[in-house]
């Protein structure tokens, strides 16, 4: 079987059911413009109309504050709707300014929060592009380096940037119950045991497979989960960079990886998925748990019929949850914060480590 990238694009509701093509593991170039609940959340509009007297006055300032926070920030000339009664005011404000960001930063949405602590306060978001595309990170390319001693220091260096994804990043691991791989390979075992159809000796072949995708899988997680591999991580970057085999793509990936976690020691992948925002109410969505994920194999025979379950899957869905930055102006705001710097580094590297694993995903 041709070896290819395990990052692959899956498709948007409302095309025909469709196996994945292989493709390079590159975002796509165009998708389906999606507009964020028409820039208002959860509510469109209707707090305001159905504000209560007693209190609409108060709404109407937090509003009006921050507009001015965000203009200042932006460098924008308030809209003046003196002239227009409340809720309209807010309305024609809203439309006006929103427009004037959008023409500032053509990624940059704004909208009207209303939430626990805010009744109607201007905040901007900003997501980072994810392209529909898996980024599953294949497991068995490090199960074989581990089982080879002349590799073992590509195999130390690899432990240490998959302990990084799974223990900081907190990317989800196949062959653990909360993962969502997890039932999608459960589902595939469960098709082969019920397939009468099935000539014997190949389904004894799939069997075996899949009792090596469990337990290389279930040993290999036990590795990662080592805080050794993230405190060793510079010092097998420098032992690599010793050996024979060296490769300069290798290293530069490791290092890249090492300061990324060193410039962010603490933040995951999903600090800044906001499934409450865009389109709450929406519960067919594509999460961000199930595009993600560490899998077993690219290279493998339950490749073609993970994916076209995913796929066919993700089809029914509506929504993607992808990272988003809020920034809020209830309060001054100094200089523009939601650049989503940590997403586009990390999904950028983990693209380059499924190019590096690649070769290395084979029986």
């Amino acid at each position: 079987m041709q070896i290819t990238s395990a990052i692959q694009k899956f498709h948007p509701k409302d095309r025909p059911v469709t196996r994945f093509r292989r493709s390079s593991a590159q975002p796509a170039k165009k998708r389906t413009a999606r507009h964020p609940a028409n820039g208002f959340l959860k509510a469109h509009f209707l707090p305001f109309w159905a504000v209560a007297t007693r209190n609409y006055r108060q709404m109407e300032a937090e509003f009006f504050r921050s507009l001015a926070h965000l203009c200042a920030l932006y460098g924008l000339s308030e809209p003046d709707v003196s002239a227009t009664p409340f809720p309209q005011n807010i309305t024609l404000a809203y439309m006006k300014i929103s427009e004037a960001v959008r023409a500032k930063d053509k990624n940059a949405n704004c909208i009207i929060i209303k939430d626990d602590t805010r009744n109607a306060t201007l905040a901007v978001l900003k997501s980072y592009d994810t392209g529909r595309c898996l980024y599953y990170i294949p497991v068995r390319p490090l199960w074989n380096l581990v089982q080879t001693a002349k590799e073992q220091p590509l195999a130390n260096l690899l432990l240490s940037i998959f302990a990084y994804l799974y223990q900081i990043a907190k990317v989800p691991y196949y062959t653990e119950n909360d993962a969502y791989l997890f039932y999608q390979y459960d589902t595939i075992e469960r098709w082969i045991d019920e397939d009468d159809d099935e000539e014997q000796e190949h389904k004894d072949e799939q069997i075996d497979a899949l009792h090596e995708l469990t337990y290389a899988g279930n040993r290999a997680v036990t590795l990662i989960r080592d805080p050794i591999w993230l405190a060793d991580f510079e010092a097998n970057i420098k032992a690599y960079k010793e050996t024979e085999t060296w490769d300069l793509e290798t290293e530069c990936l490791a290092t890249e990886f090492l300061v990324l976690f060193k410039e962010y020691p603490t933040q995951t992948l999903f600090d800044n998925i906001h499934d409450n925002l865009i389109e709450p109410e929406e519960t067919e969505r594509v999460r961000a748990e199930q595009y993600i994920s560490f899998y077993w194999s690219g290279n493998d025979c339950f490749y073609d019929m993970l994916l076209e379950t995913v796929n066919n899957e993700f089809q029914e869905c509506g929504i993607t949850d992808e990272p988003m930055s809020v920034q809020y102006f209830d309060t001054p705001q100094t200089q523009i914060t939601n650049e989503l710097n940590f997403e586009r580094q990390l999904f950028d590297l983990i693209d380059k480590l499924c190019a590096i694993l690649n070769p290395y995903d084979h029986d």
